[in-house]
């Protein structure tokens, strides 16, 4: 980055603290990591890194870190496999060691604990709290589209990934979503995580703030 560049970048970081005041810190970082990366804007994480570093406390940092990794990851149901396997890299590379140092070294997703019964069930529950009265009636259309896709989609992605909440909860899993819908302009899906935040427990500031975040990363102009 030019000199130039880092003070438009650091007005940026400002703007997300203004307009992201509803949300906690932590929680506002990893938002606004998750819209760099559907953005395909990876270079500007190290920057929120940094920020981070300033401003948060050890633990709170820790805390970001944390559920920025588990962000990117879940948003491999929205975003895909590129654009999170390059948004990692670019946080964790950014990230101090001592930091590092502290955030676990092996999975924590065992192959033992993935019983099908149990994870499609999870899955099952977490859909059913999205949609709503209108879950019924999505499953249908997408398996009658292709039944593998809706099996994948509520098994996989909803049991297995989504509704694993041990590091980021459902609530903010749905604020990440909405942060990840934004700048790749599904309209539909958006509108649907954006009821499905509110009935896992987000309020309408925090909606809002999850969007406005996420439309200022996607108009700016690195």
């Amino acid at each position: 980055f030019t000199v130039v560049r880092v003070l438009i970048a650091m007005d940026l970081l400002e703007n997300i603290d203004s307009i992201g005041q509803s949300l906690q810190a932590p929680l506002r970082y990893t938002i606004a990591t998750t819209a760099m990366a559907s953005s395909n804007k990876p270079t500007l994480i190290p920057l929120v890194v940094s920020h981070g570093q300033r401003v948060l406390s050890e633990e709170d940092f820790l805390a970001f870190v944390s559920t920025a990794r588990e962000s990117l990851l879940k948003m491999v149901a929205t975003i895909g496999a590129p654009r999170v396997i390059n948004a990692t890299a670019a946080l964790m590379d950014s990230v101090p060691q001592s930091t590092a140092d502290m955030l676990p070294k092996h999975s924590g997703r065992s192959k033992d604990e993935y019983i099908y019964s149990d994870i499609r069930s999870r899955g099952e529950s977490l859909w059913r709290s999205v949609y709503s009265r209108q879950a019924d009636k999505l499953e249908q259309k997408i398996g009658n589209w292709y039944p593998d896709l809706i099996e994948v989609i509520k098994t996989d992605l909803y049991g297995r990934l989504l509704s694993d909440c041990r590091i980021l909860d459902a609530k903010s899993t749905e604020l990440c979503t909405i942060a990840a819908l934004v700048p790749i302009d599904v309209p539909a899906q958006l509108k649907s995580h954006v009821l499905g935040a509110g009935r896992l427990g987000a309020s309408q500031e925090e909606i809002d703030a999850a969007h406005a975040i996420a439309q200022l990363i996607y108009s700016f102009s690195e």
